[in-house]
């Protein structure tokens, strides 16, 4: 395993560019954009000027990243560092933040969670590259997803639960219910494994194609936020963790909390496709008729 010093009040949405072998990710709280070079073992990162919390990271196929933060959603330069406003889908600012999000070509799913992350009233927006709606809802944070073919997961994490959905008409297929833990981000591989990350339980854990426990791999973390796979046979799985909610017990205990992790496995992560940003303008719509 290989540590990174990141050092990230809450590091989240990791983002393989295979185009440069960097990784990217967030630090959620601090409003950073942090970059790793896989092959010069390079890091770096940038502020961006939105307002936090940030939300989640998505890329486009022009090499850009959309941004979601408490100001809505944005699209990043990653070189210019230059940030667009595109659109914001809340209704009530006051009670809903933007949580974790995916993108699947010309479709992206947006998670909008409680404030508070305490009432149920968190759900995913769905845009099919049309029109919005609504794909799962009852969430007090909404995190997580990752799909796999005709799949999609979603971590209900107050509930301490992870729901595998149809993405066809998004009907309930499984629940998994962690002991260890909140389930926050996911990943599947190419057999159709589910890759877990476990807020509070200091580890990663893997569910076979029909989502029983496989394995699990301890981290010297408590706060494990959100994983995906890397590299050139996207073999490797980048994980990232926080510092929040974390005391100097834990800290003795998990003396990498807020750091990034790289670990080779005998998986492959599967294919996921970069956002069409010939799409932009119809979000921009979407905005002004919401």
């Amino acid at each position: 395993m290989e540590i990174l010093k990141t050092n990230c009040q809450l590091g989240e949405s990791p983002v393989y560019d295979h185009s440069n072998f960097c990784v990217y990710w967030l630090d959620l709280d601090l409003g950073y954009v942090h970059k790793y070079n896989l092959k010069k073992k390079v890091h770096s990162s940038f502020r961006i000027k939105i307002k936090t919390p940030l939300g989640s990271l998505l890329r486009t196929n022009k090499g850009n990243f959309l941004i979601t933060s408490d100001s809505g959603i944005h699209l990043l330069n990653p070189q210019t560092k230059k940030i667009l406003f595109i659109a914001d889908f809340r209704k009530d600012k006051e009670n809903f933040i933007y949580n974790d999000g995916l993108t699947d070509g010309k479709k992206i799913y947006f998670g909008l969670s409680d404030r508070k992350e305490k009432k149920p009233i968190g759900f995913f927006y769905f845009f099919n590259g049309k029109s919005l709606s609504i794909s799962a809802t009852k969430y007090p944070v909404a995190n997580g997803p990752s799909i796999y073919k005709d799949l999609i997961a979603y971590s209900n994490s107050a509930f301490k639960r992870i729901e595998i959905c149809s993405k066809r008409n998004n009907e309930i297929k499984k629940k998994i219910y962690l002991r260890s833990g909140y389930p926050d981000g996911t990943c599947f591989d190419s057999k159709g494994g589910l890759w877990i990350a476990h807020w509070g339980g200091g580890k990663i854990s893997r569910y076979s194609k029909d989502f029983k426990k496989d394995f699990s791999i301890q981290l010297p973390a408590k706060n494990i936020t959100s994983l995906c796979f890397v590299g050139n046979k996207k073999d490797q799985l980048f994980i990232t963790s926080a510092k929040v909610e974390t005391n100097k017990t834990d800290l003795k205990k998990y003396p990498s909390c807020g750091d990034t992790f790289i670990i080779q496995t005998n998986y492959r992560g599967v294919k996921i496709n970069d956002f069409d940003e010939i799409n932009i303008k119809k979000l921009k719509l979407l905005h002004h008729q919401h």
